[in-house]
């Protein structure tokens, strides 16, 4: 690698005819010209001896790296610590898709670190990670939640192999996801039963769109997240004669949750064909947390389908709606959501509790005298 510098004169500066001046204190920049492909970015330095020395370094890292010089403990670039990351990552026997994730995921670091001019990892900041989140298109709170933690997976895991002597992540913050009762959406009975119709309409195989509709049933009649539902292995569905319960503990909050189910439903669960033994619809080859990536773009064929702006968590909000409308108590329903309190449930569904309201109203009418 031959590294080039040149002066990005200011408009004012006198010399601005010549990239090659090396007295006045325009900014100097850097270019390479690798595989056909050119590449530049700010040495940071306004002087030209201090940007010669960076570029100095550059080159013998890259001489020394193609030599196999380098030595135990001596700095990785960006490009080696992440080849060394999926290595490790196709090692731990994960899905294809999953591997494709992280794969992706540090292709846009690496491209990201390409334009600021990192050339080694050690010198990506807690600042460059924010300039970079920034920038991402990313709309919905849990794409980016995702993808941050697949980030801090990866400076964890150079952090444990000596690649960098600091994990700049550690302070990085996480994305809050709020839900609002006004963002709370569920399905009225006709949108439902219309979602369940389209499933036959969309391009899947049989298996698939049996699959999809005992999954999206089973987020509607017992409350699960589709992580939660996803993730069901067999022995958790739990039969007393007619009656059958999913107990399991949730993913998020490790809270029990233990619901009843209608029997027709748990038939039609056991019916359900999948290579895993042990589980209804997990391969058991990703990360829980991975799971439910490839049921969300099979739901997002059938909401095309239905013409239904829908996600998956609409059935656990239809769940929920449903049950604080007939009445049941909030708390009954904080406990069948396995949130972590009932003030989550309340934040959530407050203005569904009908019959709660109804029976504070009839409390207060009788202690003022009616």
């Amino acid at each position: 690698m031959h590294v080039i510098l040149y002066r990005r004169h200011k408009a004012a500066c006198e010399h601005k005819g010549d990239p090659q001046y090396k007295r006045c204190h325009c900014p100097v920049w850097f270019q390479t010209n690798q595989d056909g492909k050119q590449k530049r970015w700010t040495s940071r330095e306004l002087t030209w001896e201090a940007a010669q020395r960076i570029a100095n370094h550059l080159m013998q890292q890259d001489e020394d790296a193609r030599l196999g010089r380098t030595v135990p403990g001596a700095a990785k670039t960006v490009k080696e610590a992440i080849e060394r990351f999926l290595v490790a990552k196709r090692n731990e026997s994960l899905s294809p898709d999953t591997v494709y994730r992280h794969e992706q995921i540090t292709k846009l670091l690496l491209d990201f670190c390409d334009r600021q001019g990192i050339f080694f990892a050690k010198d990506i900041t807690l600042d460059h990670l924010n300039t970079w989140q920034s920038a991402w298109t990313l709309k919905a709170p849990q794409a980016i939640r995702s993808r941050q933690e697949k980030v801090k997976n990866f400076f964890k895991y150079c952090l444990a192999s000596g690649m960098i002597p600091t994990n700049p992540t550690v302070q990085w913050k996480g994305v809050k996801i709020k839900v609002s009762d006004q963002n709370v959406r569920a399905f009225s009975q006709s949108e439902y039963d219309k979602v369940i119709r389209s499933i036959d309409e969309t391009q899947m195989t049989p298996a698939n769109k049996a699959r999809i509709k005992a999954l999206m049933q089973l987020q509607r009649w017992s409350g699960l997240s589709l992580v939660d539902a996803v993730c069901l292995s067999k022995d958790e569905l739990r039969q007393e004669g007619n009656t059958f319960r999913v107990v399991t503990d949730r993913q998020k909050t490790g809270t029990l949750i233990n619901n009843f189910i209608p029997a027709w439903l748990a038939k039609e669960l056991l019916q359900t064909k999948n290579g895993n033994p042990v589980f209804f619809f997990w391969s058991g080859t990703t990360t829980p947390e991975d799971a439910p990536s490839y049921f969300q773009k099979l739901y997002r064929k059938v909401f095309k389908a239905a013409g239904i702006e829908g996600s998956s968590h609409d059935f656990r909000h239809t769940y929920a709606v449903e049950l604080l409308k007939s009445g049941v108590d909030i708390r009954t329903v904080s406990k069948a959501l396995g949130h972590s309190s009932v003030t989550v449930t309340e934040r959530f569904y407050s203005k569904w509790c009908v019959g709660q309201q109804n029976n504070l109203d009839n409390t207060l009418r009788m202690a003022l005298g009616g």
